[in-house]
């Protein structure tokens, strides 16, 4: 069986690449650069060289498939140019979505994220049910939101989609932007002292990658998993991840705590006087103030339908240490 993949020089679209090919599918890859090293490497996985924003080569890339996994997105949350988002996690799904109807693809499973839901109000955690009741906190979630409604216009021109709302990733896998989760972790293991938010009272939702990867081909099996779908771990304080992350490393690292408001005033100074000097902005008060929203949610739905089964997170810590220090 043939399936077509985007996002394979991304940290879940490479591990997905691979367990695919692992498990004999023949992966058709579109990458940008063929040359990167970030490529996955297997005698399953072809890549093809082309661009999700261009139609024709997604649509010739995409022929003879029988699924389509769509993991490619725009997650640069420093970059201010809403046309980059929109570009590729907009105009470019719109394109993985024409080309798979077009071909009369079986199923295509599109990789979104549990932030459009937005934050979860006081012990609710999330469910698929509930509607965002805040305004967007980035261009990020804004485009991810959109793109979501173009699935569901599709799913009523006859294609299966599945949405699969993932939650902040951590395990073994490619150092990008979406592994924020394994730099934490380095740091806690190797550094003696770290300064962090004072607000480690936030409750998130943590989910290790293979659980992930896994909520992936269980969707593509399932014929009737139409819709969304959460996909998700444990929920725990900042508080709890870094007292774990200490336990495991056996680290005696410092922890900082400094006033939120401080740091945001700081954040807003410092980035100011980069504009002024014409240097690019870095983690701006509004991007911490996205990490730092309680974020609870419930996997129950996947479970349910698709056989979806969540890792520890002290299990999914431990396995993602061991690989971090290899």
């Amino acid at each position: 069986m043939k399936v077509f993949l985007t996002g394979a020089t991304g940290y879940v679209g490479h591990q997905l690449a691979i367990k695919l090919a692992n498990e004999n599918y023949k992966v058709i890859a579109l990458v940008r650069d063929l040359n990167s090293e970030k490529v996955p490497n297997h005698h399953n996985i072809k890549t093809i060289k082309g661009n999700i924003c261009d139609y024709y080569s997604v649509e010739t890339a995409i022929k003879d498939c029988d699924y389509v996994f769509h993991t490619a997105a725009y997650t640069n949350l420093k970059c201010k140019k809403l046309d980059n988002f929109y570009n590729t996690n907009v105009l470019g799904t719109e394109n993985i979505l024409k080309a798979s109807l077009f071909h009369n693809i079986k199923k295509v499973i599109y990789t979104s994220t549990l932030a459009v839901y937005g934050p979860s109000f006081e012990s609710t955690s999330i469910a698929e049910s509930q509607p965002r009741l805040v305004s967007y906190s980035n261009d990020y979630e804004l485009t991810k939101s959109i793109s979501e409604e173009l699935v569901f216009e599709y799913i009523k021109k006859g294609l299966p989609c599945t949405v699969l709302n993932v939650s902040r990733v951590y395990g073994p896998g490619l150092k990008t932007f979406s592994s924020g989760v394994n730099t934490l972790i380095s740091k806690i293991a190797k550094n003696d002292f770290l300064m962090v938010p004072s607000k480690l009272h936030i409750n998130t939702n943590y989910v290790f990658i293979e659980d992930v990867v896994n909520a992936h081909v269980l969707a593509m099996k399932n014929e009737n998993s139409i819709g969304k779908y959460i996909v998700g771990g444990e929920n725990v304080t900042y508080e709890t991840l870094f007292k774990t992350i200490k336990r495991i490393t056996k680290s005696k690292i410092k922890i900082v705590k400094i006033n939120y408001s401080f740091l945001r005033l700081g954040l807003s100074f410092i980035n100011s006087t980069k504009k002024l000097i014409g240097l690019p902005s870095g983690i701006t008060a509004k991007i911490l103030d996205s990490l730092f929203v309680n974020r609870l949610a419930t996997s129950q739905k996947a479970e349910k339908d698709l056989g979806y089964q969540i890792t520890p997170l002290n299990l999914g810590l431990e396995v993602t240490i061991k690989h971090l220090k290899s």
